[in-house]
Formats: C-alpha cells, structure tokens, sequence
C-alpha cells in the first residue's frame, strides 16, 4: 500500500468502530475466558449458532466519536466457547526456542522482511525470519540439541533450494516436550561457525558468528525452523516457536496469528492487512502494523500443524488490537485483544 493510502486508511480508522452486525457501536467488547481457548467477543452475536453466524466480516457503517471508557472485566469462565471467525481465541502457544542472539546485540525480528513475505513481490518468500547484527556477532543454540549440519551449501544440499544460498550454516535437531516429531533450527549467512557435526549443544551455547555468506543482503542472521525434517519445505514460522521478548515493564510480549480465507477457506493471499495497537481502549493509537499472508509459491510455506495460519506477528505490547482491510473496496475491522505471554488466534473469511 502507498504511505498516502496508509496514512489514509489509518486516519479512516481511528474515526470507525463496528458491531458484528454491522451497526456502529462504541469500542467493543474486550473479554476473554478461562477456558483452555478463551475469547473476546464484539457483541452477542458470539452465542449465535453456526446456521447463523455471518460467513464474512461485517462493513464498517459509521464514523461515530470513540467514547473514553475502560475496556470491560473479564467475563466468568462460563462464558460462551470461542470461535476465532466470529471473535479471537487466546491460546498458550508453544514457545519453546530461545532467541538465537542475546543483549546487548539485537534480539528482535526484523519486520521488513518476516515469513512469507515477498517484500511486495520483489523478492523470494521469506522461509525464515533475519536478525540484523553486525558480523561476529555471537550466534547461539535456540535450544539443546544435536548438530547434524556444520559447514556450508557451496555444493547444494537438499536442505538448500540452491548451491550457496545459506552460505556458512548450522543445522541443529530438537527433541522438544510436547512436539511428537523432531524440530529442527537452522542458522544462516554465518562467518565463522563454533560447532561440529555429532556434538551436543545446550540452549544459550554460543555455535557460530554472524555474517553475510551466501545470498545474503547485508549482515543477518537468517534463522529457520522446521518440523519433521530438515529440508526447505518443512519450514515454520520462527515467531510461533521463539519465546516472547519481554517489554519495558518485564512482561513478556505476545502475538497475534490467524487465517486470511476465501469462502471455501482455501488460504488468501493478501498484503494489506493493517494492524492497529491500543494501550487500552481509552487511549490514542500507540503503534500500526502493515501485515501480509503468507505468499504461495513453487515451495508452499505451511502453517503450524496446530492453528494453520497464513499470517502471523509477534513482540506485540499487551493491549487492544484493531485489525483492519479492503476488500471489493469496502473496508471491514475486528478488534482483538493481546495479552502478555500468549498466543491471538484470528480468522477472516472473505467472499
């Protein structure tokens, strides 16, 4: 989206608020359950049966003033079960890896560049996620495990979709509780590697350096994940598996992730997800996230066996959450909510 279309769309938005059933309405509803999949929901319609729910997301139809109340209480866990194309789910996650980089260098993702993403079209979708440091950074085991590849992809490998594409790498399997098949990180464009092939290492464990080998654009760490086996297809994306980093209060950040679907819920891609961030619901917006699915290509990027999203972001303050797009030149909203350590699961089916 052009930045006069963005800022557009975001002034658009801080006037606009909806309900479900369309009618304008104050900010909405934020609650949640305690049940294992809690959710908030934007009005009654949440207790509707599956007969009655709307297949698609409901129009903005007003620009109403945004009253100044507080986000309501949290609701008793007898409230109605969660169903993610009507409101959000709030899940544990399973963030099992450690950050690849520590302090003082840069621990977080950069977002320019996440899974999936082609960068607008301009580049090959992304099967990992880029931490940009300085070369010789240390680069560290995400968790413990067993190096199974120690060296470089100059020759072609079948984990590499072309000779020197990973440059100078690291391949590590995983054994992760409650992942009944083997995880696997890898660790990309390094310019000095620490490990060797058949050796243990424990989480933390300093295994390499940062570079810029192979096909890489500037120095980074470029770091993967994959479930079952260690080939270019098997990817995951890193946000769903990496510990939330923790925000200035020491709460740890959470995320939100979900499906962008046609009304046969085959998988859509789109680039113009926008995503909005409220402290609370009587304050200004605080931050904008531009967000795209994942992109389909000749090596399909899958989403987690569990929640099978196509789009994903992570390191998001706890707080409220509009999520908004244009489709056949209408613009529709859901409001979620994130909380620190867990996992928002969302979903928008489209016609």
């Amino acid at each position: 989206m052009k930045i006069s279309a963005l800022v557009t769309l975001s002034l658009l938005l801080a006037s606009c608020t909806l309900r479900m059933d369309g009618a304008s309405t104050p900010r909405p509803d934020l609650t949640a359950t305690s049940s294992r999949c809690p959710c908030g929901r934007t009005g009654p319609e949440a207790t509707l049966t599956a007969s009655q729910r709307p297949a698609t997301e409901v129009p903005v139809s007003a620009s109403p003033s945004l009253p100044v109340t507080p986000a309501p209480a949290l609701p008793s866990p007898t409230a109605p079960a969660c169903d993610p194309t009507i409101t959000y789910c709030i899940e544990s996650g399973h963030f099992l890896l450690e950050r690849p980089i520590a302090l003082p260098a840069t621990m977080t993702i950069d977002p320019s560049y996440p899974y999936g993403s082609t960068q607008n079209g301009t580049r090959q979708s992304h099967h990992g996620v880029e931490f940009y440091n300085a070369s010789g950074t240390p680069v560290l085991a995400a968790a413990d495990g067993v190096v199974i590849v120690a060296g470089d992809d100059k020759e072609g490998a079948t984990f590499s979709p072309w000779p020197n594409f990973y440059g100078n790498l690291i391949v590590l399997e995983h054994r992760l509780p409650g992942i009944n098949q083997p995880v696997y990180t890898l660790y990309g464009h390094l310019s000095k590697i620490e490990a060797q092939s058949g050796l243990n290492v424990r989480a933390g464990e300093k295994i390499g350096e940062v570079g810029a080998s192979g096909a890489a654009i500037g120095s980074h760490l470029h770091f993967e994940v994959r479930l079952g086996e260690n080939n270019y297809d098997s990817t995951r994306n890193p946000v769903l598996w990496l510990k939330p980093l923790r925000g200035e209060d020491s709460n740890p950040y959470g995320l939100i992730a979900g499906r962008f679907m046609d009304a046969q819920v085959n998988p859509l891609h789109y680039s113009n997800l926008n995503v909005q961030y409220f402290p609370d619901v009587s304050a200004p917006q605080a931050a904008a996230y531009p967000l795209e699915t994942y992109a389909p290509e000749n090596h399909p990027l899958r989403g987690d066996d569990r929640w099978r999203e196509n789009f994903a972001l992570g390191d998001l303050p706890a707080g409220h959450y509009r999520i908004s797009y244009i489709w056949g030149g209408v613009l529709y909203e859901r409001w979620v909510e994130v909380q620190p350590g867990k996992l928002t699961i969302v979903t928008f089916i489209v016609k």
